[in-house]
């Protein structure tokens, strides 16, 4: 039997695992404290996919997405590298999220 859909209970303790904090979650995204990363969910509950913001240094963005695979292999997920994302103001208070291709700014 796999994963349930978006298990987000798990992903919150395997994060606490490596000393990283949700901030928020929405929908299939999970957004971490200091907006270094976010998750998103897949279609079946063992995918995970891995998006480092474009302010997140190469480097560093390498760092968390190996920290995060090797606790989330042992927990069953399979952690994907998708690239980059902007998170910027948006009209009325709103916030806006823009994914990146790899091309642009590689991880």
């Amino acid at each position: 039997m796999g994963l349930p859909y978006r298990p987000l209970g798990l992903v919150k303790e395997m994060l606490e695992q490596v000393g990283l904090e949700v901030a928020y979650a929405y929908e299939d995204l999970v957004f971490m404290q200091h907006n270094d990363l976010l998750l998103q969910f897949g279609q079946q509950g063992e995918q995970l996919f891995f998006s480092a913001n474009v302010e997140t240094a190469g480097a560093e963005a390498q760092r968390l997405f190996a920290c995060i695979q090797s606790v989330a292999s042992a927990q069953g997920f399979t952690l994907t590298r998708r690239g980059r994302y902007r998170l910027s103001a948006g009209a009325e208070e709103n916030l806006t999220l823009e994914f990146l291709d790899d091309t642009v700014a590689s991880v």
